[in-house]
């Protein structure tokens, strides 16, 4: 086996143990399919090993009980750096306000590496695109699923087409941006 496929399987099997039993906010489609989704959407990109294996591992540190150490210890800094990355702040991250957090993540994007954008906005892609789903079968009644309401969910992801805007040329960032205009129609 050689090494991309020993990280990615390696990742998977991190990610499946992780998240299992957990579920996405707008379906009951288990939460590994989100994981999968993006390492998928980071492969179409042109992402290397790494990248590929952060972003199956990209909600373990904010959603499961590992730790970066587990991380580190698994896979090395490489990935624990990435999966760092685009994680929210973990410390106090309970008692920071919904806006405060994404305002932080908004931010962050702004000067990240390209890598960490990528794996950012592969993420909100396949947010978005579950979102979109969840919108058909439910209309107006998602936004009762989330912790911020539509005004709210509408600026964080028209502010991150900003902040993720150096991915222009990417296929994934031309999807994410046709994504949030046609959830968010003004």
């Amino acid at each position: 086996m050689n090494q991309f496929n020993h990280i990615i399987n390696k990742a998977i099997e991190t990610a499946a143990k992780a998240h299992e039993g957990q579920y996405r906010k707008v379906t009951d489609i288990p939460y590994i399919v989100h994981p999968f989704e993006v390492a998928l959407i980071l492969q179409e990109n042109g992402a290397d090993t790494y990248c590929i294996a952060a972003g199956i591992l990209h909600d373990t540190l904010e959603d499961t009980h590992l730790t970066p150490q587990d991380i580190k210890e698994i896979f090395g800094d490489k990935i624990l750096e990435l999966v760092l990355s685009t994680s929210e702040e973990l410390e106090g991250r309970e008692n920071r306000l919904w806006d405060e957090r994404k305002l932080h993540t908004i931010e962050g994007l702004k000067n990240a590496e390209k890598q960490v954008k990528m794996i950012a906005c592969a993420d909100k892609l396949s947010n978005i695109r579950s979102m979109i789903a969840g919108y058909k079968d439910i209309g107006n009644k998602l936004w009762n699923r989330f912790n911020a309401p539509y005004e709210k969910q509408k600026w964080y992801y028209k502010s991150l087409i900003q902040s993720l805007e150096s991915l222009e040329g990417l296929k994934m960032y031309t999807q994410f941006k046709e994504a949030v205009d046609f959830l968010f129609k003004d």
